[in-house]
């Protein structure tokens, strides 16, 4: 309770200070990323009558109208966006519940929470560390919540590991060690998922090639002429033939404190309608990546883990192309194909909560044979 009333009070004053806090839905035009702001005023944090405990808390969401269609930029070797042409933002207000005690999972929801005790001598600031020491941890989370999931003929998969990022409210003041020019990247303040029809089978073909140059993976590879992916599985995979799935580990790496300002929130994948997706071209100096942004819909559920500990991990679906949307259909009907997810701010979050720091790595699974 006193939690809450210190986020209603930091949020009066800022509202007060910055009027645009409170402002109408429609943000900007076609030029930067939006920030994350407060909700409305009027909005309140819902808890429990018996213990306080959250129920709920209202954000503000930066979806794209439904007008926009395809949104472009170029993208750095550092991970730095250039303007972004084409999309005009607008803020929803939203319920985001609180998922714990839920049961909620990858394969129905598209994101799951699991225990998951982290080492203490991994350097999360530093990238070789990361690839040589939390890569396989991930691998095998990621494995173990699969095989807990699993149902009678699934067949055997496997795991790897081969990209990250790294997130912090600080990102001007932290860099990366041994990176190779990569940085430190501020929390997602867009409702987004990040692969498509065309870019998830497009990434699989890629993993299957030599690692170039700046990929996360290639340390972990050897020589730097052998591919993450056995080219006939990842061929056997695009053409379907195979079941794959890209999924996200996402952890708060603050071993001292709960994330507590910025949160990562999901969409229930049952809430999701394809025809609310659009596609965000981003072009790098090779090739061409997509994400989806998203228009807002009211039937969107959205749920986050209050102040996730760094024992813990949350398993995002990033693309499963057994997925109804993935099939060309416009919902998914019994499996997740992705989790739209973005950063929020929390207004019932004290002033002076320490500054998020995160890690999200990607995982690509494969799976010998899946029967529908």
């Amino acid at each position: 309770m006193q939690r809450r009333k210190q986020g209603e009070r930091r949020y009066l004053r800022l509202a007060t200070i910055f009027p645009f806090l409170s402002s109408p839905t429609i943000i900007s035009r076609a030029m930067g990323w939006p920030v994350m702001r407060p909700p409305s005023p009027a909005s309140k944090v819902v808890t429990s009558p018996s213990d306080g405990a959250i129920i709920s808390i209202p954000a503000k969401m930066n979806y794209v109208t439904p007008e926009t269609q395809i949104v472009s930029s170029r993208r750095d070797l550092t991970g730095s966006d250039s303007t972004l042409n084409g999309v005009e933002w607008s803020a929803a207000e939203c319920r985001i519940g609180n998922a714990r005690g839920r049961g909620f999972s990858l394969n129905a929801n598209g994101f799951e929470l699991r225990q998951d005790q982290l080492a203490t001598d991994i350097d999360f600031f530093d990238h070789d560390d990361v690839v040589n020491k939390y890569y396989p941890s991930c691998e095998k989370l990621v494995t173990q919540t699969l095989l807990a999931a699993r149902q009678s003929g699934a067949g055997e998969f496997s795991v790897r590991a081969f990209d990250h990022n790294v997130r912090s409210t600080k990102s001007s003041e932290r860099e990366i060690k041994n990176s190779g020019g990569g940085t430190v990247q501020t929390p997602v303040a867009v409702v987004h998922g990040d692969y498509t029809r065309v870019s998830a089978p497009r990434r699989i073909k890629d993993l299957a090639l030599p690692p170039k140059q700046n990929d996360s993976m290639r340390g972990r590879l050897g020589d730097g002429r052998t591919s993450l992916l056995d080219p006939s599985e990842a061929a056997e995979a695009v053409e379907g033939i195979r079941r794959y799935a890209l999924i996200n580990v996402w952890r708060n790496v603050c071993r001292y404190e709960p994330v507590r300002q910025y949160p990562l929130a999901c969409v229930d994948a049952a809430t999701t309608h394809f025809n609310e997706m659009r596609t965000f071209q981003i072009h790098y100096s090779d090739r061409v990546g997509e994400n989806y942004f998203a228009a807002h819909d009211k039937k969107h559920k959205w749920w986050y883990f209050p102040e996730m500990i760094s024992d813990e991990a949350m398993l995002i679906k990033q693309w499963d192309n057994f997925g109804s949307i993935a099939k060309g259909m416009d919902t998914d009907k019994e499996l997740a194909t992705f989790a739209l997810h973005s950063s929020l701010f929390d207004a019932s979050a004290p002033a002076d909560s320490v500054d998020r720091e995160s890690i999200e790595v990607r995982c690509v699974v494969i799976w010998e044979y899946m029967k529908e």
